[in-house]
């Protein structure tokens, strides 16, 4: 209960410095990208690492724990994958186990590619709150166009597989198969929504591209996008991206340009409010934001203003399982909670 009361205070204090625009923070972040590891099975043509190279190296469980140890007072979500497979991590379970030893949330993507029965079952045992199944195709030629080196039947029976364990659990574990619209699977996204309507699968969510990578990007799409309006929230509430080696990013968005920090010389806190995120929060709050490279054209989503305040005052685990319900609604029933870009 007090460790719950503390993360309502830091919440609320995130809140009045965005609101107040204040470059120096207090608190800490609410939710924060660990790179558990850099290493991936699969070789998919809409991902990041087509034009960027990761070593193929996990990170330290010890520099893990560290993290868990100084953000278990604010943080209210821990996300331990990044550029890489989760399940190529040996240690994965030991940290989900360690974040919920320690309190915080945890949630991972995976590509299913080698979930077994048994993967399943540590998972869950280990206290995971939240996983996505990578999905991007209903049919076996457009799935292993996009996913690269994975076979569509074995792909899909992993995931029938832990749901059948999680049932067999009892477990709550919230569950989301997630596509990604591509030029190829636009079309299959009415059967992937309905391939996977199923008991044990809480939403099914069309995300949008944020790669954009040539050859499987919708066609017409524009990278040119206009300044943010606001500063942006990403700074004021996380997550802080943090690489397998302990260095630290701004945000999932901003990598790999200037870091900010490495967990392994600062603290959690240090980082937070380091010159150099300080310097980045001070030019959004003058509208400036343009001036760094990684800010312009951003992809990230951009809620409108009255939705930003809200994800403030509501738990971060809360607003994660929103996010596909209020995604379909903008695209289902024009209910736009995004800023209209002109």
């Amino acid at each position: 209960m007090a460790r719950s009361l503390t993360k309502l205070r830091n919440r609320l204090t995130l809140l009045k410095t965005y609101v107040a625009r204040k470059p120096q923070i207090m608190g800490g972040p609410l939710t924060l990208t660990i790179e558990s590891t850099a290493k991936c099975n699969l070789s998919c043509p809409m991902c990041l690492r087509e034009h960027i190279y990761f070593p193929p190296r996990d990170m330290e469980f010890s520099v893990f724990q560290k993290i868990i140890d100084e953000g278990k007072d604010f943080l209210e979500f821990a996300v331990p994958y990044g550029a890489g497979e989760p399940l190529l991590n040996p240690q994965i379970f030991d940290m989900v186990a360690y974040c919920t030893k320690m309190g915080v949330p945890s949630g991972i993507s995976t590509n299913a590619t080698i979930l077994t029965a048994e993967y399943s079952r540590r998972l869950i045992e280990a206290g995971l709150d939240y996983i996505i199944f990578a999905f991007d195709g209903a049919s076996r030629e457009t799935f292993e166009t996009y996913r690269r080196g994975a076979n569509f039947d074995r792909v899909r029976d992993n995931i029938l597989t832990f749901l059948e364990v999680k049932k067999a659990m009892r477990s709550k574990i919230f569950c989301i198969v997630q596509a990604v619209a591509l030029k190829e699977n636009r079309k299959e996204i009415p059967d992937i929504i309905k391939m996977w309507r199923r008991e044990g699968i809480d939403e099914v969510r069309i995300k949008k591209d944020e790669v954009h990578n040539e050859g499987s990007a919708i066609p017409g799409y524009k990278s040119d996008r206009p300044p943010l309006r606001h500063h942006c929230y990403h700074l004021w509430r996380g997550p802080m991206y943090i690489h397998y080696d302990g260095t630290v990013f701004p945000c999932c968005y901003s990598y790999p340009s200037e870091p900010i920090g490495n967990v392994k010389k600062n603290t959690l806190r240090e980082i937070w409010n380091s010159e150099r995120i300080v310097r980045m929060r001070e030019a959004h709050i003058r509208g400036d934001s343009q001036i760094y490279e990684v800010c312009r054209n951003c992809a990230a989503a951009r809620p409108r203003m009255a939705v930003t305040l809200g994800s403030f005052l509501i738990n971060t685990h809360t607003v994660r399982r929103t996010i596909p319900f209020f995604e379909r609604m903008a695209h289902l029933r024009n209910i736009s909670v995004f800023e209209t870009l002109k």
